[in-house]
């Protein structure tokens, strides 16, 4: 079934890239080439590059090392900000959905954090933490924290009063219960959570890698991009981006399936 649902996303892709590439072709020599940027016009620009200007663009990102250099750097942000978030929030989501107490006092910061775009957190996390890696791995792992409490905290409340019962009967006492029953049960729903927010952390970094914008970091050069115009360096950019989160979430179900390996599957 995985293999199926990784041939139907190949297929998916190449579909993608072909209609791209005609709809460039078609719109080279049609498409304006000259666009008003606020006070005045900006020449030469691509709206729909081809092939071959991604491909140039590309060599030259790659060749002059600012292409890995910035997925060196904010890979490496993403990473830190997952696991920290992950961990502050899968702790906390295991003892709000195993205290009913604990669960009344976060929920009004889970909903301020929840609702909260991370665009809104940047100015206050550059007064609190400044403007180095601090600030930017904490804020990629508040985003991941509010996710990953949720299905903790899901997890924990979905298992089936039935489940505890039977374990109480058969003398099993609190902490042998949650490590038992209750923490097993929660597994598929926190690894849910995690998969959701891996792609969360790697929104958030373009937001994060504006405090101290520079490069290498993919942010910036999307900022970059964005500011001279160039199109090109916009699209490989999102590619770049985009091939992460589908890199992370594969490494995220691979991890699931491992730790759900007990599990019986259909198919």
């Amino acid at each position: 079934m995985r293999w199926v649902r990784a041939r139907r996303a190949v297929v998916a892709l190449a579909a993608v890239a072909v209609l791209y590439g005609i709809a460039a072709e078609v719109g080279r020599g049609r498409l304006p080439d000259r666009i008003w940027m606020g006070a005045h016009y900006v020449e030469n620009i691509q709206l729909l590059p081809t092939w071959r200007s991604l491909a140039e663009e590309g060599t030259f990102l790659l060749e002059s090392d600012i292409l890995v250099d910035s997925i060196a750097v904010s890979t490496r942000r993403v990473s830190l900000g997952l696991v920290l978030g992950s961990l502050a929030g899968i702790l906390l989501g295991l003892l709000t959905g195993s205290a009913t107490r604990l669960e009344f006092l976060a929920d009004p910061w889970l909903t301020f954090f929840r609702f909260t775009p991370a665009l809104a957190l940047l100015p206050l996390y550059v007064v609190w933490f400044g403007y180095g890696e601090s600030s930017k791995v904490l804020l990629i792992a508040t985003n991941v924290a509010v996710i990953t409490l949720l299905g903790a905290h899901q997890g924990v409340r979905s298992v089936p009063k039935v489940y505890l019962d039977a374990a109480a009967s058969l003398g099993a006492g609190s902490w042998l219960q949650f490590r038992k029953v209750v923490f097993p049960a929660a597994v598929p729903s926190i690894f849910t959570s995690v998969r959701v927010a891996a792609g969360l952390a790697w929104v958030t970094i373009v937001v994060a890698e504006l405090i101290d914008a520079k490069m290498p970091s993919l942010g910036y050069l999307l900022t970059l991009a964005g500011a001279y115009p160039r199109v090109p360096t916009m699209l490989i950019g999102l590619a770049t981006v985009g091939a992460l989160v589908l890199a992370f979430d594969l490494l995220t179900l691979l991890l699931h399936a491992w730790g759900t390996r007990w599990m019986e599957r259909a198919g």
